[in-house]
């Protein structure tokens, strides 16, 4: 078995790095999913389809086409 004198603080430093990158990591792919709902008990995520669609003909035509439109005033 190793002894606590066998640590060094670089060693201690790598294993701090790695646990917050690896948290980070996890955040950024929660941030960007699409989840609406995670279960983590079961691991099921209720994803939103209408976001996905949307996001795909914003990079497509420039917009998603659910902006309201303002009525147009008839000029006499």
């Amino acid at each position: 078995m190793t002894q606590l004198q066998d640590f060094n603080i670089n060693e201690l430093m790598l294993f701090i790095v790695g646990v917050l990158g690896s948290l980070g990591g996890l955040c950024v792919i929660i941030q960007k999913s699409k989840c609406q709902e995670i279960s983590f008990c079961c691991f099921k995520c209720k994803r939103d389809v209408r976001a996905i669609i949307e996001e795909e003909k914003l990079q497509k035509t420039g917009h998603t086409g659910n902006t309201p439109r303002l009525p147009e005033k008839n000029n006499p």
